[in-house]
């Protein structure tokens, strides 16, 4: 049995992304764990992750002493599980487990890459994280990431050759659980009562956004190009999961009609109910989930035509893409998708085939076991060391390392 170290620094991302990989390894002859940060804010969520799980700080920080004291830390933790294999994700929390796998000699070293963060940035903070990414491939035996077109970026910026990084089968980090989206949770009915739920018009058009306030996300090319859609004053919505009305404010500075701030929600399968279709006009994206997810539910998108979105949404065939830094574009698509109910049917159905043709979860999953394997049968990475050597874990037994 081999002992498989999963990385991660947010418990949401965890429990969202990588705790059903943990899961679906330890059901098939590996022995995996996966560690995390102990966020005080998220204890909930935390105590909802079932799978064996470490606490162990791992996000990149530029105080020396500090990123001293937790590579330290995070070495001793190898050298006390002794893995034949760590997976890291994320590019900020991958660089501290990735060097002290390099510094311990831990034969399979896995950077998975969730997104490229310096295409959203320009100027000396692209030529960091460009450095990061840089850093993390260097120091990994093995380069995944999440979208083709992320690949292509990263090969085409010189990140990666060609015959380096590899995407598993149409992408994703994790594909989705269908057996959540059955077609009941999303039907006229459904809509109706998660409508009700939040004291939402029956019959207006409903915009749903699922990100942080940020400008890299397109939370303010969005506020202005609903403004000039002037659908708010028409009775329509923009629900916004992940930003509050205070955000909002922020940004406006003043209520913008139609525009409700619904701050952090557990229950998303009901926002995607109530919505029409979802947006996510960002700037970098890995393959966002949001998308993946409306999709799922059978919902249209609109996104931006960037690298990753572009995984998602098949312009005019699941959804809908336009130019990056162009509202008028980004308006134009919102007043189309409102203004079109068959639109929206007939792109959000074939959406909906594809998620089940291409990202049911099983078929992610058994893409990365195979990869797993493949890795595994070469024969300058098959551990030395016997299975007797290997510290069992009990599957439901927690570790703590401050």
């Amino acid at each position: 049995m081999y002992k498989v170290i999963h990385n991660i620094h947010f418990p949401v991302s965890a429990r969202s992304f990588v705790e059903p990989i943990v899961s679906k390894l330890n059901k098939h002859q590996f022995d995996a764990q996966l560690w995390m940060e102990k966020w005080e804010n998220h204890l909930d969520t935390i105590k909802s992750i079932e799978v064996p799980k470490r606490f162990i700080s791992s996000d990149l920080t530029f105080k020396p002493i500090e990123f001293i004291r937790r590579l330290q830390a995070y070495r001793g933790a190898l050298k006390e599980a002794r893995p034949e294999i760590i997976h890291t994700h994320q590019t900020r929390s991958s660089l501290i487990p990735l060097l002290s796998a390099y510094l311990e000699h831990v034969p399979i070293r896995i950077y998975h890459n969730h997104g490229l963060p310096y295409l959203g940035y320009k100027g000396v903070m692209r030529w960091l994280l460009y450095s990061l990414e840089k850093i993390n491939i260097s120091l990994a035996t093995e380069v995944l990431l999440v979208s083709h077109s992320n690949l292509k970026a990263a090969r085409q910026d010189g990140l990666l050759n060609e015959n380096q990084g590899k995407v598993l089968g149409s992408g994703s980090i994790c594909g989705i659980d269908l057996q959540q989206y059955a077609p009941h949770k999303f039907d006229s009915v459904a809509q109706i009562v998660a409508r009700d739920k939040l004291h939402i018009d029956r019959r207006s058009f409903v915009l749903g956004y699922v990100s942080r306030p940020c400008k890299r996300k397109g939370f303010h090319r969005l506020l202005t190009a609903w403004q000039e859609s002037e659908l708010g004053e028409k009775g329509n919505t923009l629900l916004m999961a992940g930003c509050s009305d205070r955000d909002i404010h922020t940004i406006v500075g003043d209520d913008v009609p139609g525009v409700y701030g619904l701050g952090y929600i557990d229950n998303m399968l009901e926002f995607y109910a109530a919505c029409d279709a979802v947006v996510l006009p960002s700037d970098h994206e890995g393959f966002p989930y949001s998308l993946l997810e409306a999709a799922a539910a059978g919902r249209i998108s609109i996104g931006t035509d960037i690298p990753g979105i572009d995984c998602v949404i098949q312009h005019k065939q699941t959804g809908l893409l336009v130019p990056l830094d162009n509202s008028h574009a980004l308006t134009e698509a919102i007043l189309k998708v409102a203004a079109e109910p068959s639109l929206r049917m007939k792109l959000g159905q074939q959406a909906k085939a594809r998620v089940k043709l291409e990202f049911d979860r099983d078929l992610v999953l058994n893409e990365l076991l195979s990869f797993y394997d493949s890795l595994l049968k070469e024969d300058s990475l098959v551990p030395s060391r016997s299975q007797t050597d290997l510290i069992q874990t009990p599957t439901n037994k927690e570790f703590i390392l401050e």
